[in-house]
């Protein structure tokens, strides 16, 4: 009895003692291996080990954690950085890497598209870190925001405070960089403003040509249409005259019928009237040759 008592609590514990190794030797095995990864450069293959490492309660701690954010925003996984940079605020505020993990979540906000949220961010780490060797890199991540959002004066001044507060920084000829790419805008925004007024003043030399066009042709139009007015009154006071014309000389017809008419009648009485004398001189002229017989 006393024998089987041991070899029972034995049989008990021993599975879990090593399926507690065992998990040791995971956590410790996946940290292990992201961190080789990490140190290599190997951002894809860290990111997928470490975030595998944190899984372990053994392995939630600041170093991990931010080697996890590190590797997230070296493989573009910005949404998962914040969200982490979150966790490891909340979690480790205490730690030595905590500067350098608000500047991973201004960095995250920015490539997130969220300018006005990464600017409070950097702008909250500039106040706070002076002296911090990001400060310039947090300096141009705020112009670089305020680049993205189209304020383009306030980017140019924070570019040039790096140029000039940190010319030896890496940021220097980036900031060098977008101080002539706002030069060469605002030159392309004259040219584009001057093109645009020569077009505007073209489109309203254009449109007063053509309403001066339409202008004269309505002008032309009217003076054609008094014209066919015109026209028109004097073809009808022609057919007026013509018909006043026609009138009197059907009047005037009529009057010359009734003096043919009359004429006719005068020479018909004429010749009877000649008639009639020739009768009497016949008679008279039988009357003295019946004389002259009897004679």
């Amino acid at each position: 009895m006393k024998k089987i008592l041991p070899c029972a609590v034995l049989a008990f514990f021993l599975p879990l003692f090593y399926s507690y190794a065992g998990e040791q030797s995971l956590a410790s095995s996946a940290f292990v291996q992201g961190a080789d990864a990490f140190r290599a450069g190997d951002w894809i293959s860290s990111l997928f080990l470490l975030r595998k490492a944190v899984a372990y309660p053994e392995n939630f701690n600041a170093e991990t954690y931010y080697m996890l954010i590190t590797a997230e925003m070296y493989s573009g996984e910005y949404k998962n950085a914040f969200h982490d940079c979150e966790i490891y605020l909340k979690n480790f505020f205490d730690s030595a890497y905590v500067s350098y993990v608000i500047y991973h979540k201004g960095r995250a906000l920015y490539y997130l598209g969220e300018y006005d949220k990464s600017v409070i961010v950097m702008s909250d780490f500039c106040h706070q870190y002076p002296e911090h060797e990001m400060y310039a890199s947090a300096l141009f991540w705020i112009a670089e925001s305020f680049y993205a959002a189209g304020s383009y004066e306030e980017a140019e001044l924070l570019y040039s405070r790096i140029l000039y507060d940190f010319p030896d920084d890496a940021k220097a000829a980036a900031a060098q960089y977008r101080i002539e790419s706002i030069a060469q805008s605002a030159r392309e925004e004259k040219l584009l403003y001057l093109l645009k007024q020569t077009g505007e003043e073209y489109l309203a030399a254009k449109e007063e040509y053509e309403r001066q066009l339409l202008l004269a042709s309505s002008e032309s139009t009217a003076q054609t249409r008094n014209r066919l007015l015109d026209l028109k009154q004097y073809n009808s006071d022609l057919e007026k005259k013509v018909a006043d014309l026609e009138k009197e000389n059907a009047e005037l017809s009529e009057e010359l019928g009734k003096i043919k008419t009359a004429e006719a009648n005068e020479s018909l009485e004429l010749l009877e009237k000649l008639k009639a004398k020739a009768r009497e001189t016949q008679k008279l002229l039988d009357v003295r040759s019946t004389a002259e017989g009897v004679k």
